[in-house]
């Protein structure tokens, strides 16, 4: 817009610039004549240098004489020039620049504003030079073109910067969505991580729980370490990749839990890698779930299929908590529902006070 507005004054100042002798030749003072059109060339020279340095035309010194001088040319060249110089030439050039002053406020001006002054613009052009004419249909045209470019580009600069407000909204809600993502990236990192280094810090910990811990603090580094760009070790061919393995995997590290293992009516069923290290690491989430707040006395990992579908219930008969009242908490609401959810996994979470807590997952069994 602003090399736009640049360029449209250029045209305007060279046009001027052809017309100025012919104009000085017969203006009645031609002092005056050449003051007014130096007064023009200054302000427009200011515009033109600003809007290149700048690359804007919304503000600038130039703004209020670029309105005013449009509004002085009319009465002053109407009085300087014969009646018959007024229109066809351009030693008369009001009307060109008041159309280019009235286009270009559009950039800077308020829409609403713009136009208003490219109407009241127009009537006063007409007042001096269309009224004392015969030719009122040709310069009642020549007038209705400043408030026409007034309008169009107002229009076009209030939709631009409505374009770009956008653009700016779309750049912020990517970055808080990126933010957002990354943020969830860690606490899914971190949430096992944290439980057991807080449990490992804690002097009342059970003695019993210890080695458990420590062996799921050796896994929990390989995997932070992979989460910060270190290659994890393989932990098997596809072969191994079953509801059995995943279990097995994810309850490496529980032996202080009353655990009670029922798996093996679906502990052959193939799972695929993704599915196999999500549904691992939410068994193992649930557990230490129950590890931190259940204090149950019994904990019943069982799997089993019907053909279609395999399904694995981890049941606990601890305290539990009121569904209605409490919502999940990150655990249990990103680290095992929606991380399972977004590979097509089912997830049913049932719990209730003093009647303990069961988490079900059910996906569907797929052929190699």
């Amino acid at each position: 817009m602003a090399l736009v507005a640049a360029g449209m004054r250029a045209v305007l100042l060279i046009q001027i610039g052809l017309g100025f002798l012919s104009g000085l030749r017969v203006a009645s003072d031609p002092v005056v004549y050449t003051g007014l059109t130096a007064a023009v060339w200054i302000v427009s020279v200011g515009l033109i240098v600003q809007c290149v340095a700048s690359g804007s035309a919304r503000s600038g010194w130039w703004q209020l004489p670029d309105l005013v001088l449009a509004w002085v040319a009319y009465p002053a060249l109407s009085l300087l020039l014969p009646q018959s110089m007024l229109t066809g030439t351009w030693a008369a050039w009001a009307t060109a620049h008041a159309v280019n002053v009235a286009a270009l406020s559009g950039a800077w001006l308020r829409p609403s504003l713009a136009v208003a002054n490219g109407f009241a613009l127009a009537i006063w052009g007409f007042a001096w030079i269309g009224l004392p004419t015969d030719d009122w249909g040709a310069r009642i045209g020549d007038a209705l073109t400043i408030p026409g470019y007034a309008l169009v580009v107002a229009l076009l600069a209030w939709y631009l910067r409505a374009l770009a407000a956008d653009a700016d909204q779309s750049r912020e809600d990517a970055v808080a969505a990126a933010r957002a993502l990354e943020l969830q990236r860690y606490q899914l990192a971190v949430h096992d991580a944290s439980s057991i280094l807080r449990l490992l810090s804690d002097a009342e910990t059970p003695a019993e729980a210890l080695p458990g811990l420590r062996v799921q603090g050796s896994r929990e580094a390989n995997r932070l370490r992979h989460y910060l760009g270190v290659p994890a070790p393989q932990d098997g061919d596809a072969a191994t990749r079953t509801v059995g393995t995943m279990l097995a995997a994810a309850m490496v590290g529980f032996d202080d839990l009353p655990l009670e293992p029922a798996i093996e009516l679906g502990a052959h069923v193939v799972v695929p890698e993704p599915v196999w290290l999500a549904a691992s690491r939410a068994v193992a989430t649930v557990l230490h779930n129950v590890r931190l707040h259940a204090g149950a006395s019994q904990v019943v990992v069982h799997a089993d299929t019907d053909g279609p579908t395999w399904e694995v219930v981890v049941t606990d008969d601890g305290i539990g908590f009121d569904q209605a009242t409490q919502p999940l908490g990150f655990g249990l609401a990103t680290q095992v529902q929606q991380s399972l959810e977004a590979l097509g996994i089912a997830v049913t979470i049932a719990s209730a006070p003093a009647r303990g807590t069961s988490v079900t997952i059910t996906g569907p069994v797929t052929t190699s």
